[in-house]
């Protein structure tokens, strides 16, 4: 369904383009998104700077930067729809650009990246356990080395044999 809304989506702007110019003549269409295209282009050039400056700012004074660099963001998404040439995406950018509206959003965008998070750290490995904890776990004493001369080569963990433990070498007692 939403691909289909996004393949949906120029047609309906193209339309809506014809309609409007229709309206009110075409030389007042393309003089609008010729306007609303270098407006965008010099929003997306300052809100850069100014979000930057805000993080920076807040970072200074002790806050933390994600609210104003998620503001920043949504301005920018705000400015990137101004340039795409549309009355649609014009009406979705002065919707960015409403600061409570604006604020709604962040607020639903920080809640759903919570719950994501937080299903990622529940997440269960595609073979059964836990990735992050639930495997087998062997402790022991001494260090690790490799060893090429050993029968099945890899990693020899060295460690304190208990006295029940037999000193020998069990590759010894096959020697003659």
């Amino acid at each position: 369904m939403r691909v289909l809304l996004l393949l949906a989506f120029p047609f309906l702007e193209l339309w809506l383009m014809i309609v409007i110019g229709d309206e009110v003549g075409a030389l007042a269409v393309i003089l609008w998104l010729v306007a609303m295209i270098v407006i965008g282009m010099n929003l997306l050039r300052y809100l850069g700077a100014a979000s930057m400056l805000k993080a920076a700012q807040g970072v200074r004074t002790g806050e933390l930067p994600g609210v104003a660099i998620a503001e920043g963001l949504f301005k920018a998404i705000g400015a990137i729809l101004l340039i795409i040439p549309g009355f649609i995406t014009d009406a979705l950018a002065l919707i960015c650009f409403i600061p409570w509206f604006r604020r709604l959003l962040i607020q639903r965008w920080a809640a759903k990246m919570t719950i994501r998070a937080a299903g990622f750290a529940n997440q269960q490995s595609p073979f059964g356990r836990d990735p992050y904890g639930a495997g087998n776990i062997y402790d022991h004493d001494g260090s690790a080395r490799t060893d090429a001369d050993t029968p099945h080569g890899g990693v020899l963990i060295e460690q304190e044999k208990s006295p029940s433990q037999d000193n020998s070498n069990p590759s010894d007692s096959k020697k003659p």
